[in-house]
């Protein structure tokens, strides 16, 4: 097997990669964050924004024209017109179906890039400034004209100086680095303040998918990223598979700019339906998909027909890799599990492997679980012919009822589910009747023999004989440690009642308010008693003027206490003011 090329060391973006405070951000970008909430009120989500205090300043005074449409539609149309941030989270939303209902999804899906091309004098200076060279330096030639053009970069044909080699050269689009991350500051200001104004939000948690969406999108945005998924994925796929990925040149690639090899071929999508190539196609695509996700954990996260493209030898090529699905060995074995757990009808695997793959979020009613996961099953696997077989329906059911019983699934089953229907969808629009459970099978059986075989076994007992005896050898010291404290009295029990425990802090809460009541009373009264008498132009005793400096004193204490008091009472709501959540609230994490 030839050795990997190295990887580049990925450079720090000089547009700042330092995260400042958000009301630092929401103060540099205010006209930005005004732009945002006109199109948002203008798309018909007002009704949102009036139910966070702090966007009331950047609300517009009269309600601007609604654009028409179901909510959905709406939804997908605001994204859209927000800008390429947004459209990149709406793509992201759109794998995430245990958060959304079908009818949203549907809507985001449709969503796609649609950025301006840039000046080829642009492109010259980011290669010169990301490689460090003259562009006579790096390249044979470079075509002006563009092969393709999206929100974040742009791609053009050149040829390699000496070899004449066909390439492909991806630049990222000047100062869109800067823009995203201002996005994402203001996405997760509204994400905090949707969570702090909206109970229903903190269920959700949308500064949680904000932080999940920065962490993909700061990857994408660093081509050094996507340089080692391709670097990757060539050394994962299999050649009888007959799938490729471009050879990428990290010598021609930086942060900003991905150098790699042309493959001269078509779209899948321009095969003919049900035709031989069609069919060869889809089972290389689905074998190669397999493999990635059953035996190496590594797979391409959308394999839209967009990115697959077929040589004119049959040769398929996965493109874009900016985004690719990684399961560790402990997921795939859980996936394995999951598996046979359906095609046995075994309700109780099902649930019991669903609540260790994902978070549970609320307290989870097992039995009704179940129910759901034989209802699922029954609806979608138990059909009379394979043509009848929609998976990706109940892929998406199987999500939605993670989503009904608030179990939040891990990101990169997100991605798998995702990958899984837009894989279904490309074999059902060129081979409709190809019989894919002949390709599946090896795949995932063979994943089940790795899982039981000897040696494998024979390790997992050795762990946990270890474990055990290690286990073993402390009992008899914590046995002593147990009866010994018993002994000597340092063990104490003694009933948890929650609501008793909360005593003493009431009691110490409302003696305190007491006293501050008395203290406030008291300056009030001795205000009053030292209240000066009216002024007859003239100034008086030291006296006159020591009653006025009690006076002050006394009438200051007193509206300090009752503030205080009035303070602790309506806002404290009787509880402990605690300034953490604030704190929080304003700081980046």
């Amino acid at each position: 097997m030839a050795e990997s090329p190295s990887l580049p060391r990925p450079e720090r973006s000089s547009s700042g990669d330092e995260d400042g405070s958000i009301l630092g951000v929401a103060a540099r970008d205010a006209h930005r964050l005004r732009e945002v909430v006109a199109i948002v009120w203008k798309h018909g989500f007002g009704e949102v924004l009036t139910r966070i205090p702090l966007l009331s300043p950047f609300l517009p005074a009269r309600p601007a024209s609604v654009v028409t449409g179901t909510a959905a539609e709406r939804f997908a149309a605001l994204l859209a017109a927000l800008g390429p941030t947004y459209i990149k989270l709406g793509q992201v939303l759109s794998m995430r179906a245990d958060l959304l209902p079908a009818e949203w999804i549907d809507s985001l899906v449709k969503l796609q890039d649609r950025a301006p091309e840039i000046p080829f004098a642009e492109v010259r200076r980011a290669i010169e400034a990301g490689l460090g060279r003259p562009l006579s330096e790096l390249y044979e030639d470079l075509d002006p004209s563009p092969l393709a053009t999206a929100s974040i970069g742009q791609t053009h044909r050149a040829t390699a100086r000496g070899t004449g080699q066909k390439l492909v050269v991806k630049v990222q689009r000047p100062g869109i680095a800067s823009t995203m991350r201002g996005d994402l500051d203001l996405l997760y200001l509204a994400a905090k303040a949707l969570e702090a104004s909206i109970e229903e939000m903190r269920l959700v948690q949308p500064s949680a998918i904000v932080a999940e969406f920065e962490k993909g999108l700061i990857k994408e945005l660093n081509f050094t990223s996507e340089l080692a998924n391709l670097v990757t994925m060539r050394r994962l796929l299999d050649p009888s598979h007959r799938v490729v990925t471009p050879n990428p040149h990290p010598e021609l690639s930086c942060r900003t700019v991905l150098t790699m090899d042309f493959f001269e071929g078509k779209s899948v999508r321009e095969l003919p339906r049900g035709s031989e190539e069609a069919r060869r196609a889809v089972e290389s695509i689905l074998s190669a998909m397999c493999k990635g996700i059953f035996a190496d954990g590594f797979f391409h996260g959308d394999p839209h027909a967009g990115n697959l493209l077929v040589g004119p030898d049959g040769t398929l090529c996965f493109l874009d890799l900016g985004l690719v699905g990684t399961l560790s060995p402990e997921q795939r074995d859980d996936l394995v599990t999951l598996v046979f757990g359906t095609i046995l009808n075994d309700a109780s695997t099902v649930a019991r492997v669903l609540l260790k793959i994902g978070t549970p979020t609320q307290r989870v009613n097992i039995g009704e679980l179940k129910a759901d996961i034989t209802r699922v099953r029954a609806e979608y696997v138990m059909v009379d012919q394979l043509s009848e077989l929609d998976s990706k329906a109940f892929v998406e059911e199987f999500v939605r009822a993670a989503g009904k019983y608030r179990v939040r699934l891990a990101t990169e089953y997100a991605v798998l589910a995702k990958a899984a229907g837009t894989i279904e969808g490309l074999v059902r629009s060129l081979y409709p009747d190809l019989d894919f459970i002949p390709i599946i099978r090896p795949h995932v059986e063979a994943a089940f023999q790795e899982r039981w075989k000897p040696e494998e076994l024979v390790t997992q007992a050795l762990g946990g004989a270890t474990g055990a005896a290690s286990l073993l050898r402390t009992v008899p010291t914590h046995v002593d440690q147990i009866l010994h404290d018993f002994e000597t009295g340092n063990i104490q029990i003694r009933p948890m009642v929650p609501k008793l425990d909360l005593i003493p802090d009431r009691i110490h809460d409302g003696s305190s308010r007491i006293a501050l009541a008395l203290f406030a009373a008291a300056s009030s009264v001795s205000a009053a008693i030292a209240l000066p008498g009216p002024w007859t132009g003239a100034w008086g005793s030291w006296t006159d003027w020591l009653r006025l400096a009690f006076f002050l004193a006394a009438l200051a204490a007193s509206t300090g206490a009752w503030i205080t008091a009035w303070w602790w009472h309506w806002l404290g709501r009787g509880q402990r003011v605690r300034l953490g959540p604030f704190v929080r609230f304003f700081r980046r994490s």
